[in-house]
């Protein structure tokens, strides 16, 4: 299974292929990238299964890119599968997501297309694509109907922690400042199983409910998930990532997918603090890879601080699990 954790700016697009099936998990802020590797893509080969995690823009605007430009192309055929929680009708004012009308308004003009708006259907699969299982694990309810007008949740951090010092945000870390509500309440959490590997995909999946999603699957299939790789949720945001979580995976390798956002100040350097001060094996190595060397450069990590602390930080953008 090779995983490619694509550069599709601010936001996530995570293209899967294994036994020429592709598998593409959201679509990114930047309409290019996905454009680019869908061309890609050989011609005896098709777009499998688009999953749209949630419809912030960082997710579904590289998307939506993409199902126009196949549609442009003459080739929606070659897209066989999509698994979006959205209603399926037109752009309505009901609904205060544009880009969330866009594409159902595209989906629901490609005849034949197998779209699945309940995504909660799925859960206790796992559905199988070319040898890749896949496991939903959130949401556990029917969320199509509930993209209503509601109080924007602040998504990222008051203040950068880039300049702190590490070993401060190590002896002060907590988990009081999560992030609750909006979409990322509503991302779907797909944990993908290849030839006995793991991959854990959370979209931007708040700590509540990807806490619950471990914790029903682990209460069915063991006391800990065991993961060869988790894409940490929300891009790195710290209020995304918690102890309850850390505590019922065993994984030593992860992914954040984002160039540096000024604007919400990701990734957070508090998010090494934690994966440090989390892990289940304390004299265990921990990798975590970027997919845009900047978002790596602004946390100031220092090599000794990567020494004393046993974690190593390094760009990668490929994995062959």
């Amino acid at each position: 299974m090779r995983i490619e954790i694509l550069q599709a700016g601010t936001g996530d697009c995570i293209w899967i292929n294994h036994n020429k099936k592709n598998i593409v998990i959201d679509g990114g802020k930047s309409k290019t990238a996905i454009k680019a590797r869908y061309a890609q893509m050989p011609q005896d080969e098709e777009l499998d299964l688009l999953v749209v995690t949630h419809i912030d823009s960082d997710h579904i605007a590289g998307g939506i890119a993409l199902v126009e430009m196949m549609k442009e192309k003459g080739e929606t055929a070659r897209l066989k599968q999509v698994w979006f929680n959205y209603p399926k009708k037109p752009e309505s004012d009901e609904y205060s997501v544009p880009e969330g009308n866009e594409l159902s308004s595209l989906l629901c003009s490609i005849d034949g297309l197998y779209w699945i708006n309940n995504t909660s259907e799925l859960i206790g699969g796992p559905i199988e694509i070319g040898g890749v299982k896949l496991h939903l694990l959130a949401p556990n309810h029917d969320v199509a109907d509930e993209y209503k007008p509601k109080e924007p949740d602040e998504l990222g951090v008051e203040n950068a922690d880039w300049g702190v010092n590490l070993q401060s945000l190590i002896d002060n870390v907590d988990d009081d400042n999560l992030d609750e509500g909006g979409p990322n309440s509503q991302s779907i959490v797909i944990l993908a199983e290849c030839e006995g590997k793991k991959v854990l995909l959370p979209g931007d999946c708040t700590p509540h409910e990807l806490s619950n999603a471990l914790c029903n699957y682990n209460s069915i299939n063991g006391p800990l998930l065991k993961l060869d790789l988790i894409k940490l949720p929300h891009h790195g945001s710290t209020r995304n990532i918690t102890k309850a979580i850390a505590t019922q995976i065993d994984c030593a390798d992860f992914v954040i997918s984002t160039k540096l956002n000024k604007k919400y100040l990701f990734p957070n350097k508090e998010t090494i603090a934690k994966l440090i001060c989390y892990r289940t094996q304390k004299d265990r190595a921990i990798n975590v890879y970027f997919n845009y060397q900047d978002a790596l450069d602004v946390l100031g990590i220092t090599e000794k601080e990567k020494a004393d602390n046993n974690i190593k930080l390094t760009v990668c953008r490929e994995f062959n699990i």
